[in-house]
């Protein structure tokens, strides 16, 4: 990639997923990007060779990924553009918080600098997208924003304690999936629960769920997903 080229929207994506994977404390190699985009890992080996060779990357003996302060600048710039787009699309054209994801995704790569601006200044600078993840430039440090929260994951939560939904993972397979499962359950950002006993496997067998009361319901979700959900004690 020539120093005057701007990134592609491929390598902006993976800038993004690195991020975000970081952000939640995952270890980032190779076969894990492979299965979030649903590649074969040969084509993940030969973008993160130009990401290496773009100085967006780097990669450990154990082939781990770290992004650069130049990756981590461009990711942040994607995502500042992609989280006031969904903002936008929920607070002043009335889109559902379950709606917005995919056509952030299409509009993040082309607004320009100008439009972003406005967007902040008509929402009033806010600081988190529809689904409770930082806007980075508007918090004090949205790559610390989960730790400075003292955030954890619900699956790791225990029951009878009572937590609030932080924000939604962003490091899923099918993003727009969970977001649609979890609004059906009523589980959006800033809603108090409770942490159940599990299920009686005399009555439900599966032991993949994960029982919650929020407010007066009691909801069961798939401990898949709850792990996916970031809350505050």
């Amino acid at each position: 990639m020539k120093a005057n080229e701007l990134p592609s929207a491929t390598v902006e994506e993976y800038l993004e997923t690195i991020y975000n994977m970081t952000m939640e404390g995952e270890v980032v190699i190779g076969a894990r990007l492979a299965q979030k985009f649903g590649v074969a890992p040969p084509t993940v080996t030969e973008m993160l060779k130009r990401l290496v060779r773009s100085g967006y990357i780097e990669m450990d003996n154990r082939r781990q990924i770290t992004l650069t302060e130049t990756g981590n600048q461009i990711a942040e710039s994607v995502l500042r553009r992609h989280r006031l787009t969904e903002r936008f699309l929920v607070d002043i054209l009335g889109m559902q918080w379950h709606e917005v994801h995919e056509e952030a995704e299409r509009l993040e790569h082309s607004i320009s600098g100008a439009v972003e601006a406005g967007v902040i200044a008509r929402l009033k600078n806010p600081t988190t997208c529809p689904h409770g993840n930082p806007i980075p430039g508007l918090v004090p440090n949205a790559r610390n924003y989960l730790k400075d929260h003292h955030a954890v994951r619900l699956s790791t939560v225990s029951p009878s304690e009572t937590v609030t939904i932080l924000c939604i993972s962003e490091v899923v397979e099918d993003e727009q999936a969970l977001i649609l499962y979890l609004h059906e359950k009523g589980l959006t950002p800033e809603t108090q629960l409770t942490v159940l006993p599990p299920p009686d496997p005399a009555t439900t067998p599966d032991d993949e769920l994960f029982r919650l009361q929020v407010g007066e319901r009691e909801v069961m979700i798939s401990k898949t997903a709850a792990a996916k959900i970031w809350v505050t004690r």
